[in-house]
C-alpha cells in the first residue's frame, strides 16, 4: 500500500477498500505480474531484472497440483519418473565411512533409526527426497533430535513443497523462507500440519538454515527455488492424452453401424406398417435390429442403407512424436519412457542409454550427494560426538550410487579386463562404477579364499585357488593357461573395429 491508498483510505475508509479490491484483482488479471511476490521487502516486477536472479529467468509457473496430478493419473509421466528414480537412487546411495569400528557400527545402527516417524531407513528417505526433488522442484529435510539408547540421537524430518509457508511473506522472508540482507537464507517456516487435514493449523514452526537441507538441482546463478523436473512437459502429455481420448471416441463411433430401412409412401388405402414386425403387446415403436444369420424378406420398394463410419488411425506418428519431446524434457530414453522397444536394437539402445547415464551422474554427484548426503553424514557425525558416542565431530565418507546393469556383461567385462591389463583403468574405479566399495569387496574375497583353501575346494572362476599361489611365481602359468587364452580372444575380437 502506498502514500495515496493510506491516505484516501484515511479520509474515506470505503473509497480506500474499493482501491485495495481494484488492485487485487487487476494483479490477478495482468499477465505479467505475480500477486505477493517480495524480496527484501519490496515489490518486483517479474520480468524486470532485479537483484532477485530468480527476477531474471522468465518462466511459466506450473501450478503444484497440476504437476501431481499428472503424476498420479499419467502412465507415461509415472513411468519416467519411475526410470529416473531406479537410475538416480535405485536400492539405495550407500556410504562407507572411514574411522574405527565403533563408529561404523554406529553408522549401521542410524541407518534403521533415522526416520523421525519411524517408517524408513536411509535409503527410504533417499526415494522420498528424490521424487519430491524430480516431482515438486525441491524437498527440506529437517534436522531433529530425539533421545534413544544406543543410538545417535540425530533424526531426519522431511517437508515436501506444500509443507512451506508460501504464504508468510514479510521484510526477508519470501514464500516462508528468510533471508539476510545479502540474499543467504538463515531460516525456514513450515506449517506444523498439512492443510486440508482435520489437524492442520495456520501455525508456523521456524528452523534455522543450518538445521535444514534445502534439496534442488540449481539451473541459475542465485536460484532459492526448485523446478519441477515435469514442468515443461506438462502441455505435451496433455496433447497425448486428449488424442487418445478423441481416437477412442472416434472408435466408439464408427463401431456404432447403423442401417436405414427406406419405404416409398403408402399409398392411400394402404397400411403403413405393412412388413414391418410391432410389438403389439407393448404397443411400441416397430422393432428393428440386426442379428447374426438373420434374413428379413423386404417389401416391394423398400431398401436398406447403412451409414459410414469414420476410419480410425492416424495418432501414433503425432503420439510419438509428443512423447519424445516428453522424453527429452525430463532426461530419459523414448524408451524407457513407453517401454517400446520396436523401434531399436541392441546398438541403438545401448548408445541411447549413455546419454541418461550422463544425466543421472551429473543429478548423483553434483547435487544429491554433495548438497543432501554429505551434510546428512555431517550431522550425525557431528550429533555422536557431541553425544559422546564418537570421538571426532568429522570422518570421511564416501557414497556408491547403485551400479547401471550391463546390456553386454560379457564384452564389457573383458572390455574392463584389457583396460587394467593396459593401465588405462584401476580396479576401484571399475568396482565404484558397478556400485561397490573397494576395501570392502577385496576384504571378501580375501575371506572367500581364505575359506575355499582351508576347506580344499576350488571352482571354475575362483580369483586364487589352492596351488595358484606357487604356480604364479613361474611367470609363465598364466601366460599358458588355454582358458585365459580363450577369454582374451574374445576379448580382442570384441574389442576389434568392425
Amino acid at each position: 500500500m502506498n502514500w495515496i491508498d493510506r491516505t484516501v483510505g484515511y479520509l474515506s475508509p470505503v473509497a480506500g477498500m474499493r482501491r485495495q479490491a481494484a488492485r487485487k484483482m487487476l494483479e490477478r488479471t495482468a499477465p505479467r505480474a505475480r500477486p505477493g511476490r517480495r524480496f527484501m521487502g519490496k515489490d518486483r516486477d517479474f520480468d524486470t531484472v532485479s537483484s532477485n536472479p530468480n527476477d531474471g529467468r522468465p518462466k511459466r509457473y506450473v501450478d503444484r497440483m497440476t504437476i501431481l496430478r499428472l503424476i498420479a493419473e499419467n502412465p507415461f509421466a509415472r513411468k519416467a519418473l519411475n526410470a529416473l528414480l531406479n537410475s538416480l537412487i535405485g536400492w539405495g546411495i550407500t556410504g562407507a565411512p572411514t574411522g574405527p569400528k565403533v563408529m561404523r557400527d554406529h553408522w549401521a545402527a542410524w541407518i534403521n533409526a533415522c526416520d523421525y516417524y519411524n517408517r524408513h531407513d536411509l535409503y527410504g528417505l533417499q526415494k522420498l527426497w528424490a521424487i519430491s526433488m524430480l516431482r515438486d522442484g525441491e524437498v527440506f529435510i529437517v534436522q531433529r533430535l530425539i533421545k534413544a539408547p544406543g543410538i545417535i540421537p540425530l533424526r531426519l524430518q522431511t517437508y515436501d513443497k506444500g509443507m512451506l509457508a508460501a504464504d508468510k511473506y514479510g521484510l526477508n522472508i519470501e514464500r516462508g523462507i528468510e533471508y539476510d540482507d545479502e540474499g543467504r537464507a538463515v531460516a525456514y517456516h513450515f506449517y506444523r500440519g498439512r492443510k486440508g487435514y482435520r489437524w492442520s493449523s495456520t501455525e508456523t514452526i521456524r528452523f534455522p538454515a543450518e538445521e535444514v537441507i534445502h534439496l534442488f538441482d540449481s539451473e541459475w546463478v542465485g536460484q532459492t527455488e526448485g523446478v519441477s523436473l515435469f514442468e515443461p512437459i506438462v502441455k505435451r502429455l496433455g496433447d497425448v492424452e486428449e488424442g487418445i481420448e478423441a481416437e477412442v471416441v472416434k472408435a466408439n463411433i464408427a463401431a456404432c453401424l447403423v442401417g436405414f430401412r427406406y419405404r416409398p409412401p403408402a399409398q392411400e388405402g394402404e397400411d403403413p406398417n405393412i412388413g414391418i414386425p410391432v410389438d403389439e403387446a407393448q404397443e411400441r415403436a416397430p422393432i428393428e435390429e440386426f442379428v447374426p444369420g438373420m434374413i428379413e424378406t423386404l417389401e416391394d420398394g423398400e431398401q436398406i442403407t447403412f451409414s459410414n463410419p469414420p476410419k480410425t488411425g492416424g495418432i501414433n506418428d503425432l503420439a510419438r512424436i509428443a512423447l519424445l519431446a516428453s522424453a527429452a524434457g525430463v532426461g530419459v530414453t523414448y524408451e524407457q519412457m513407453t517401454g517400446d522397444l520396436s523401434n531399436v536394437n541392441f546398438s541403438s539402445y545401448k548408445a541411447g542409454a549413455l546419454e541418461n547415464k550422463r544425466f543421472i551422474g551429473r543429478l548423483q554427484y553434483l547435487t544429491f550427494i554433495p548438497i543432501c548426503l554429505n551434510r546428512v553424514f555431517g550431522w550425525f557425525a557431528r550429533t555422536g560426538w557431541e553425544s559422546g558416542y564418537l570421538s571426532k565431530p568429522a570422518y570421511p565418507v564416501k557414497w556408491t550410487p547403485p551400479p547401471f546393469e550391463s546390456i553386454d556383461r560379457e564384452g564389457d567385462a573383458m572390455a574392463d579386463i584389457l583396460e587394467m591389463e593396459a593401465g588405462l583403468e584401476s580396479r576401484a574405479n571399475l568396482l565404484n562404477a558397478r556400485g561397490y566399495d573397494h576395501d570392502p569387496m577385496m576384504e571378501e574375497i580375501a575371506t572367500a579364499r581364505d575359506l575355499l583353501n582351508r576347506l580344499k575346494l576350488a571352482f571354475r572362476g575362483d580369483p586364487m585357488v589352492p596351488g595358484a599361489a606357487s604356480n604364479s611365481a613361474n611367470g609363465d602359468a598364466n601366460a599358458s593357461d588355454p582358458n585365459r587364452m580363450m577369454m582374451m580372444a574374445i576379448a580382442r575380437r570384441l574389442m576389434s573395429p568392425r
